[in-house]
């Protein structure tokens, strides 16, 4: 307080408030006293020609979304003369200011023209894929990297974008101060925008930061083949440096989790060997189920219809599948099929040649259809086999086909390829009993038997009783006339 008159002994009460970052609006503000309080507000005594200084602390918080203006700090303050010994009140000069602004500034590393150039390199990768696989992957992972090669970066960004259908989930860091939010697409049209601050305020020269931004599958939505995410690199800097790469778009093909199951029993027949005009029914079922969506399909079933030149079913041309298309008969991969067969005991499409039937159809989900072989199987096939008493397994085949550039099978295998079912139909084969033999033992059995109860009989003396009786009887029937 300096005097503007020849009074030399004056005293004064001057009450002031410090409001600290002026300019923002609470929440916004940078900086705060305690506990988001940015008022400062206290009181002093001073006197005439006494300079007096009160110190206050404050803080700053640690990420401002501004580094590059300064702290526009607001003091008010007002005078109150207080009486001296001459009972005389100091008043404040008419033109004094009561209300000053006064900057504290961010320290900016710039070099000496204060004008900052980042060079930042952006880039983006899907992580760990080749392709969406919706219904099997439970994320789509990206991993953002970005560098910055060129002086210091302020409230630097990465935003990405990402189609509709996806859902924000997660961030991870893996190298930086990172922090994500994000927005999904509401309106169906503009496309979901995911902002990640990087090294929030200073994204200093020479640094790098990595990042994953973990996206779902919304179950409403139907994604396109293909789909792009892309990744734009900002800054409050002025200006940025040619070489820098500030975009990246990666595409990746979709593609959706199918789960199809095709099933069927186990039947019987059998055949006595060497009997080439014997036929027997024979039915083999072939269930399909679609598990998890909608779709086009075509299950092809192949069934064995010729071993050498002998048919396996009495009149192939009654061998017909309801719902499904006949195509050309396949040849067997292997001519000598006796030696196979006869080690293997399996008749399939290998040995044997084959009716091919596609059944074609749109199938909902959680949907059940069966598909039916009814005809009569024939036993002229088995004897060229050479084995009178075996068990064979007839084998047809069922196999999936579908768009594999919009489906991949859901399976526990890595290359996700659906199995080709076998229908199995167990023929039994016997030997044409022959009873010659049994016949002949039998005779020659009870020969013997004969003889060892004659030989019996013999040994005790049932022969020679027999014979003196008749003989006794003889004897008295010849002397009684003569005694008569």
């Amino acid at each position: 307080m300096s005097g503007l008159s020849t009074v030399d002994s004056v005293r004064a009460q001057i009450n002031y408030t410090l409001t600290l970052d002026a300019l923002r609006l609470t929440p916004k503000n940078r900086a705060y006293i305690s506990n988001d309080q940015r008022d400062l507000i206290g009181s002093i005594d001073v006197d005439l020609n006494v300079q007096m200084c009160k110190n206050g602390n404050f803080l700053i918080k640690p990420c401002p979304e501004d580094a590059f203006s300064p702290l526009e700090n607001e003091l008010k303050f007002i005078f109150n003369g207080l009486p001296s010994n001459t009972n005389l009140r100091p008043v404040l000069a008419h033109k004094a200011e009561t209300k000053t602004r006064h900057p504290i500034k961010f320290e900016i590393n710039c070099g000496p023209d204060m004008l900052c150039t980042d060079n930042l390199q952006v880039d983006l990768n899907f992580t760990r894929s080749s392709e969406v696989k919706v219904g099997s992957d439970e994320l789509l992972n990206v991993t953002v990297s970005v560098e910055n090669t060129g002086e210091n970066s302020y409230n630097s960004h990465i935003i990405l974008t990402y189609p509709i259908g996806l859902s924000y989930r997660k961030f991870t860091s893996l190298h930086g101060r990172i922090e994500c939010n994000s927005l999904d697409s509401e309106d169906g049209v503009t496309r979901g925008k995911t902002d990640c601050t990087v090294d929030k305020p200073i994204f200093k020269s020479n640094s790098r930061a990595v990042f994953i931004v973990s996206y779902g599958f919304n179950p409403s939505r139907q994604l396109e083949r293909r789909i792009f995410v892309t990744a734009n690199a900002t800054s409050n800097n002025n200006q940025h440096s040619n070489s820098s790469k500030l975009y990246k778009k990666k595409e990746i093909e979709v593609k959706y989790s199918i789960s199809i199951a095709i099933e069927g029993p186990r039947s019987y027949n059998n055949f006595t060997f060497g009997k080439n005009n014997l036929q027997k029914p024979l039915t083999q079922l072939i269930k399909v189920t679609n598990s998890l969506r909608e779709l086009n399909f075509t299950v092809v079933i192949k069934v064995p219809l010729r071993l050498g030149d002998k048919d396996i079913w009495v009149d192939t041309s009654s061998l017909q599948i309801t719902d499904c298309e006949r195509n050309e008969d396949e040849k067997p991969e292997v001519t000598d099929f006796v030696a196979q067969i006869q080690k293997s005991k399996t008749v399939d499409c290998s040995v044997a040649s084959c009716r091919v039937f596609r059944c074609s159809r749109f199938m909902e989900r959680l949907h059940v259809k069966t598909y039916t072989i009814s005809a009569n199987l024939s036993s002229g096939w088995i004897e060229q086999i050479g084995l009178p008493s075996a068990t064979f397994l007839l084998i047809t085949t069922a196999s999936l086909e579908y768009d594999r550039n919009q489906y991949i099978f859901l399976s526990k295998a890595s290359n996700n390829v659906p199995p080709v079912r076998k229908i199995e139909a167990e023929v039994e084969v016997f030997a044409e009993p022959d009873f010659t033999k049994e016949i002949i033992g039998g005779c020659l059995g009870m020969l013997f038997f004969l003889l060892l109860l004659t030989v019996g009989l013999y040994k005790a003396g049932f022969f020679k009783s027999k014979y003196n009786q008749m003989t006794g009887e003889n004897v008295k029937g010849e002397t009684d006339p003569m005694n008569g």
